[in-house]
């Protein structure tokens, strides 16, 4: 009796600090503003919150999309404001992971998989889980993919990923398998690849890291100059949100039906 009671309260614990997770906003991205030049030695709010996952704007009562942002190592953070508000509307719930580029992700991996399954459990007006992972954080991202076992529609996005596992932490400790061994129905894999010569730990490798096959994944080569301006590391990152986001409207525009003439 007293085991079974224990048990009950340790279950109660750990379902309310799950609640707690989910009802807390630790930032809010419309309050934090980008700077004009990527080179900033500064870090932002994204980079100062606990390790795990993080709800970065107020609650809403209207939502339908869960969206989640994986950050590259040594990233300063700043790199997310403008992607996560173009994103972001009144119908998405962004989030934030905070993780440790200097260790295997699978513990982390574990704790955010079980947030999301709890976050998903209690919310069935949930329709599709949208994850961009940005450089290792793409890496973060499809491991993570390998375990999903949701029935929720997940859309993957990793951009500038080195999903051969030649960069960081992934090369240098086993930190296991990357790519997912099949893409079940209800998963969307979108490869964004930037050119090599735009980041230079990946100019560095022998064969471009990003370049993998995964059967059923979408490869998109971003352009190396946009009007005469080179698609930076960062830059890619705006670039892909701004193409998820119209992909969110003509989807919307889809759903929504057409008034017909009398």
């Amino acid at each position: 009796m007293i085991w079974t009671g224990i048990k009950a309260t340790l279950t109660w614990t750990v379902l309310c600090s799950a609640l707690f997770v989910h009802a807390q906003t630790d930032i809010n991205i419309y309050d934090l503003i980008a700077p004009n030049n990527e080179r900033n030695d500064t870090q932002s709010a994204f980079m100062d919150l606990s390790l795990g996952l993080h709800r970065v704007e107020p609650e809403s009562r209207n939502i339908n999309r869960i969206l989640i942002a994986i950050h590259d190592g040594n990233a300063s953070g700043y790199e997310w404001i403008r992607p996560l508000k173009l994103m972001d509307d009144e119908n998405t719930e962004t989030h934030f992971v905070r993780w440790d580029p200097s260790d295997c992700p699978d513990s982390s991996i574990d704790v955010v998989t079980k947030e999301l399954e709890s976050l998903l459990a209690s919310n069935d007006s949930i329709i599709k889980v949208t994850m961009v992972g940005h450089g290792l954080g793409g890496v973060y991202l499809s491991q993570l993919t390998r375990g999903w076992k949701s029935l929720v529609p997940l859309d993957v996005h990793v951009v500038a990923a080195p999903l051969s596992g030649e960069v960081g932490v992934f090369k240098e400790k086993d930190c296991g398998e990357i790519i997912p061994q099949q893409l079940p129905p209800t998963i969307r894999f979108f490869q964004w690849r930037t050119a090599t010569q735009q980041k230079e730990i990946i100019e560095e490798q022998p064969a471009d890291p990003q370049d993998i096959e995964l059967d059923g994944s979408l490869v998109i080569s971003l352009p190396e100059k946009v009007s005469e301006t080179p698609v930076t590391h960062a830059r890619a990152l705006e670039i892909v949100a701004t193409r998820i986001y119209a992909a969110q409207l003509e989807a919307r525009q889809r759903e929504t039906p057409s008034e017909t003439a009398p």
